[in-house]
This record gives C-alpha cells, sequence and structure tokens, in this order.
C-alpha cells in the first residue's frame, strides 16, 4: 500500500516540476515579448577592447555598447564569449536583442527563450494523472 502512496506522490511531485519549468519559461516569453529591443552590438572604445579575459568560461569581458532606434545603452565590462569578442574586436557589429528592463541579458541573432509548451504538458498530463491514481487509489480504499 505504502509503493502506491508514493506513486501518486511522485506523480504530484512530476506535475508540480513541470508547470514550475512551464511557468518559468512562458514568463520569460512574456517578458521578451514585452520588453526586448533589437540592435547591433559594439566596442564602446575600439581602442580600448580587451578589459579582462576568462579561459574557464571562454569569455572576454568587453566595453559594449549596443545601438538602437531607442538610442545607444552603454555596457561596460560585459562578458561575451570568444568567438563574438574576436568579431567585434575586428569592427564587426554583432545583431543581438536585448531586454530593456535587463540590458545584461540578450540573444544573439536566431536566439530566442525556450518554448514553454512541453513542461506545461507534461505537467497538466502528469496533474491529471495524478488526481485520477489519488481518486483510484481512495475508491479502492472505501472498498
Amino acid at each position: 500500500m505504502q509503493s502506491r502512496k508514493e506513486f501518486v506522490a511522485g506523480l504530484f511531485v512530476l506535475a508540480l516540476c513541470g508547470l514550475v519549468a512551464g511557468g518559468i519559461s512562458l514568463y520569460q516569453n512574456i517578458d521578451f515579448w514585452l520588453n526586448s529591443q533589437v540592435a547591433t552590438m559594439e566596442l564602446t572604445d575600439p581602442d580600448k577592447e580587451v578589459v579582462s579575459y576568462s579561459d574557464v568560461l571562454s569569455t572576454r569581458t568587453l566595453n559594449v555598447s549596443y545601438v538602437s532606434e531607442a538610442g545607444r545603452v552603454d555596457m561596460p565590462q560585459k562578458a561575451v564569449p570568444n568567438e563574438v569578442a574576436e568579431r567585434l574586436v575586428a569592427g564587426e557589429k554583432i545583431p543581438i536583442t536585448y531586454m530593456t528592463n535587463n540590458p545584461n541579458r540578450i540573444f544573439y541573432q536566431y536566439q530566442r527563450p525556450s518554448k514553454p509548451w512541453v513542461w506545461l504538458i507534461v505537467g497538466f498530463a502528469a496533474l491529471a494523472t495524478a488526481i485520477y491514481a489519488l481518486r483510484l487509489m481512495k475508491r479502492e480504499h472505501r472498498e
């Protein structure tokens, strides 16, 4: 009898995890739709290139600016991947989408927040299964 209770409890935990993960992802997508700004990233001062370098994370810290229709946002000491840093130092402008409410959070070209639908479907399916299993367990206990 105990293993049935643990199974139903596990289903409820799976449902909770799926719904929380899907909810967080859904929130991030809504935030992206409401607060994103398309821009290009470029070096703020091309003469002063690399501020610091992290071999462990494969990143470089640069002083960059986001230039968009809304204006210019300076981002001192922004950590960027090495390949992006090399392109910036070479004078290239990198297309990005940044969050106006959190300019440190950026998406490079063709990147978007993850889709929440799989997690939400898993969460609701596990919740429905858990509720059904709980009802079956209660009915069996009454008999």
